[in-house]
């Protein structure tokens, strides 16, 4: 498995490479640029070896779509790689998506899978700015956490917070023209709504010059390698 700088879990694994979305600031679409994973990144491609990686007997927390999207994936593999998560329960897995995470685990419970555990499966809606905010809560979504990372603006989170159990936020890294710099008030409104709410607030290691002796990284749900 490879080793991540993700601060929030141990590791990485893609089975699938590449994404529609088109993110502006997107950092997986800029290292494919540079080494080239797969020919073209908004046409996403499947590698069913990287499955294998799951069958390692070390307990660790494992990003499973840090290169691409799990809401675009096809059934085919949602389905293989839901089938390698329920044989190795040993560890725990996190996907975030910009898509519909109601309508996403709707898809994934279509695949009855012959095990008495519940799958170690984490899903994450990834939110930057108060459109998308607003189009969660429109829709009811309710997640088991929220990445608001790149965070690109003074979001009101009032209603979206009480939808999850943990919220993770960063700042834009890289050198983008027109990067976003937050503003410390930016963080302080969203973990003042997660306080009240007895919401855990993981900050990623972009935003500790910022927060100063505020910066934070509360527990998380999920077992994370120390």
């Amino acid at each position: 498995m490879k080793e991540t700088k993700i601060d929030w879990c141990d590791c990485t694994v893609n089975p699938v490479v590449g994404c529609e979305n088109g993110c502006a600031y997107c950092y997986a679409e800029k290292l494919n640029k540079r080494f080239k994973f797969v020919n073209d990144w908004k046409h996403p491609q499947f590698f069913a070896d990287r499955l294998r990686q799951f069958y390692e007997k070390t307990p660790r927390s494992i990003f499973i779509d840090s290169m691409s999207d799990i809401g675009t994936w096809q059934d085919e593999w949602l389905h293989r790689v839901l089938s390698a998560i329920n044989e190795n329960p040993q560890h725990w897995y996190l996907a975030l998506t910009k898509t519909n995470v109601n309508a996403l685990v709707n898809r994934l419970m279509k695949f009855q899978l012959s095990s008495n555990e519940p799958l170690r499966l984490f899903i994450g809606k990834s939110v930057t700015t108060q459109s998308q905010v607003n189009a969660l809560v429109e829709n009811k979504e309710i997640t088991d956490f929220l990445s608001v990372e790149p965070i690109l603006e003074h979001l009101d989170m009032s209603d979206a917070i009480v939808t999850t159990r943990t919220v993770i936020i960063g700042a834009e890294t890289g050198n983008r023209k027109g990067k976003v710099i937050p503003k410390k008030e930016w963080i302080d409104d969203i973990v003042m709504l997660a306080d009240y709410f007895k919401i855990n607030v993981f900050m990623k290691e972009s935003l500790r010059v910022i927060m100063g002796d505020k910066f934070r990284q509360d527990s998380l749900p999920w077992v994370v390698r120390k």
